[in-house]
């Protein structure tokens, strides 16, 4: 769990708080897929729901030293894999408007933007809610 915290806090502004992640691991909804070198450190991890037909990506995070090798999209398609075979139908994400290396790999994989979150991130920025159908 500390490694979680630890790598979101490298990654993000505004991190998840611990207890937010150890929920997450308790959450029957919840999945989770972890990249760890071959020493063990955690490199990207990704966290997301199944509700019905839908998956909704909660949060991905590659390490900054680990950026542009293309694990973020290794990370995406096997939640697509585990998603369908869970039976869910489409995949949700927020997205904060100026992040725009995460938007170019959303966009990349076919998911398009279908609304805005107002105020969605603690800092007041506005998200983009994206979706991709993937059965």
């Amino acid at each position: 769990m500390a490694d979680i915290s630890e790598l979101e806090s490298k990654c993000f502004a505004d991190p998840w708080p611990a207890k937010a992640f150890e929920d997450e691991i308790n959450n029957e909804l919840s999945r989770s897929i972890l990249i760890r070198t071959k020493e063990g450190e955690l490199v990207a991890y990704c966290i997301f729901w199944i509700v019905g037909p839908e998956a909704h990506l909660l949060s991905i995070a590659v390490s900054p030293t680990h950026r542009r090798l293309g694990i973020a999209k290794t990370l995406m398609l096997k939640m697509f894999e585990m998603a369908i075979l869970e039976l869910a139908e489409y995949v949700v994400l927020e997205v904060r408007k100026s992040n725009e290396a995460a938007k170019t790999l959303y966009r990349i994989l076919g998911f398009q933007t279908i609304g805005f979150r107002r105020r969605y991130y603690q800092n007041g920025e506005d998200a983009e809610v994206m979706v991709l159908q993937i059965a």
